[in-house]
């Protein structure tokens, strides 16, 4: 596999739009076989449903996420085998909620990433991992673990969202509930000894494991359609409509489980949060971290 190559956009400062750039935002807001992987069975398919959101069961509590389908629209990596025919692509979740529907190249697997691997050492060529940031209690031990199944040679690639919400022009003030979201996650990190840091520690943690060639690459996401460029407008209308409909299920167990805020407290919360993402004149945005490495081929 390559060196990925760098990006051109979203990683410096980012020029407002002085025109209608948010006129949207009018619209207000209402394969590897062993008996130790688990395939589909009863206990699998059992959810967990809390304040009308469903997550999962199996090892319930490594993923605070919920499993629905608002979520899953969010995470989709069949494109991936599409564009790599040749390769075998494997996906590892904790619910058995992917479409049966699948190239004949992709296969997925229930199981959870923190137990011990039943793939043999050495086994991939790349691997990649996304939007784990509040599930890993040690990162430089979970990329240890990967640094042992991938092949000499192979990659591994990280990419995590930040929870914190900046501006580079002051638009988002502290004041605004971007800064007590922030505190929401990092309360909950503490009290459950999974940090939601992910994005700051991701390079070093990948570093030291073992691996070399390491890369940290930080994005802009844009929240909205303020940014001038227009490769940028999508990136902040998908970036608004990933948070507008995730809040709710990144925070809700986060908020009434660990935190012991009651439901109501939480949606107050959440309606302040999405009418502050809607509002076209706070040009915020969010950091995502890319970040990977290699493992030296002797």
């Amino acid at each position: 596999m390559a060196e990925p190559e760098p990006m051109d956009i979203g990683t410096g400062d980012i020029a407002v739009d002085d025109g209608t750039g948010d006129q949207d935002s009018a619209l207000g807001i209402d394969s590897w076989d062993n008996d130790d992987t688990k395939s589909l069975s009863s206990s699998v398919l059992k959810y967990t449903w809390e304040n009308g959101r469903r997550y999962h069961a199996y090892k319930d509590g490594s993923y605070w996420g919920p499993n629905d389908e608002r979520q899953l629209d969010t995470e989709d990596f069949i494109e991936f085998a599409q564009k790599h025919e040749s390769a075998e692509v494997i996906g590892v979740d904790l619910s058995p909620v992917q479409p049966s529907m699948v190239p004949i190249n992709v296969k997925f697997e229930v199981d959870d990433v923190n137990m011990d691997w039943t793939y043999p050492r050495n086994h991939f060529d790349f691997v990649h991992i996304r939007m784990l940031t509040g599930s890993i209690d040690d990162w430089t031990a979970f990329h240890r673990k990967i640094y042992d199944h991938l092949a000499p040679g192979g990659w591994v690639e990280q990419v995590e969202l930040s929870v914190k919400t900046k501006s580079d022009d002051g638009t988002v003030t502290p004041d605004m509930p971007f800064a007590k979201w922030e505190q929401v996650f990092a309360i909950a990190g503490e009290q459950t000894g999974k940090s939601f840091m992910a994005c700051e520690i991701a390079a070093e943690a990948i570093r030291q494991a073992g691996f070399e060639k390491v890369h940290e690459v930080k994005l802009k996401i844009p929240i909205g359609r303020w940014p001038k460029n227009e490769a940028l407008k999508v990136w902040g209308t998908w970036c608004r409509a990933f948070l507008i409909d995730g809040t709710e299920g990144f925070g809700l167990r986060m908020m009434t489980g660990v935190l012991g805020w009651t439901y109501e407290e939480t949606q107050a919360f959440m309606a302040d949060m999405k009418k502050h993402l809607m509002d076209p004149k706070i040009h915020g945005y969010v950091e995502m971290v890319v970040a990977y490495g290699r493992k030296p081929t002797h």
